[in-house]
């Protein structure tokens, strides 16, 4: 990961900004240093215009959350569309980097700033786990998102599968349960937090990362570089 040179961040969510569930933790001890600016794709909408992006049979989908807290599921192609609109409307001579808050693959999240994906750093981290030999357990907020992280692997036996939404009080225990066969847990959404890992990793007895972890850890890293420049 490259090194974030400057002060002013853009942290973009897909959902609706502020991100309270996400921020403060992710950018803990660098508040101070680091002028943060939110952005949603969803900002502004109301429940009926945001219902209006749910997807239709056989889209891809993609869930997060409005600023109230409550759970969403819209269409992956009507996102990125939002994304591009937001992508256009973020001055690049006010920023110096923006920051990604969603673990999906988004290929219109382009910009003239450089662009920080949790995706990425979730694909190092599956290769890393791969190159050790380990058997990952993929966990997802949705049932049918579940085939899409099957492509991140080449062999049915390199990985097992799960789902719970970070959103709506789920059966963390139970699914932590599902997948004791693993050797790592990946939490794979950013809505995932550590203590719903905790949950997990005491039922699964199996050490659990969220994406948010990874992510953090390679942002920390880019981050560090630029404050001892």
């Amino acid at each position: 990961m490259e090194q974030i040179r400057g002060k002013r961040l853009a942290l973009v969510t897909i959902g609706q900004a502020p991100r309270v569930d996400i921020t403060p933790d992710m950018m803990r001890g660098f508040e101070d240093t680091y002028d943060i600016t939110e952005f949603g794709a969803l900002d502004g909408m109301t429940r009926e215009e945001v219902a209006a992006l749910a997807p239709k049979d056989g889209e891809e989908r993609l869930v997060s959350r409005m600023v109230d807290g409550e759970e969403v599921v819209c269409s992956h192609a009507a996102i990125e569309a939002r994304l591009a609109d937001l992508f256009a409307r973020i001055d690049a001579d006010e920023f110096d980097a923006i920051l990604m808050l969603c673990s999906g693959k988004l290929t219109e999240a382009s910009h003239k700033l450089p662009v920080f994906s949790p995706y990425d750093t979730l694909n190092t981290e599956i290769a890393e786990s791969r190159a050790r030999g380990d058997v990952i357990g993929m966990i997802s907020p949705l049932a049918e998102q579940m085939e899409k992280n099957e492509s991140l692997f080449d062999k049915p036996e390199e990985a097992r599968f799960a789902h719970v939404s970070p959103y709506g009080g789920g059966e963390f225990e139970t699914v932590g349960e599902a997948l004791n066969d693993t050797d790592v847990i990946i939490m794979n959404c950013m809505g995932f937090d550590s203590e719903m890992a905790a949950k997990v990793e005491k039922a699964a007895a199996v050490p659990t990362l969220t994406v948010r972890q990874i992510f953090m850890k390679h942002i920390e890293r880019a981050l560090s570089k630029d404050a001892a420049a």
